[in-house]
């Protein structure tokens, strides 16, 4: 890991922290209610801590979230330019509403890479340590 970049970093709706050389936690924050702006700060300090190398991200939203209904309708990763070493995602809702929420907007703005959202964190972390299969040559 370069030294030179930041491994956590705090915006107003998250913090962000790169845990280990292939993985970013971001923790949304509680009480705080998640607009347009606050997600285009997430993104953007995932691709400070992406470094140009290919990351995990697991995201975890407190249960009782509150949120302009508006994040919904904008694919914030292409919004922002993304993260583009990001490999996976696993959002972990942590309530069922959450949970369908998610569902229904990684389906309207799909990732490139393999997404899964899960109600709890433990087992985000279980799908995260699962080893890919290495890239086919043909």
């Amino acid at each position: 890991m370069n030294e030179r970049h930041p491994q956590l970093i705090e915006t107003r709706s998250a913090t962000l922290e790169r845990i280990s050389k292939d993985m970013i936690e971001l923790r949304f924050k509680p009480d705080v209610k998640l607009d347009v702006e606050g997600l285009g700060e997430i993104v953007h300090a995932k691709q400070l801590l992406c470094n140009n190398e290919e990351m995990d991200i697991l995201a975890i939203l407190p249960a009782d979230v509150d949120f302009e209904l508006n994040v919904l309708q904008v694919d914030h990763h292409t919004e922002n330019g993304g993260c583009g070493f990001a490999k996976r995602l696993a959002f972990a809702a942590q309530s069922q509403l959450n949970e369908r929420l998610a569902n229904i907007y990684f389906r309207y703005h799909p990732r490139q890479h393999a997404t899964a959202v899960f109600l709890g964190e433990a087992d985000a972390r279980e799908w995260l340590a699962r080893k890919l299969p290495p890239p086919s040559l043909s």
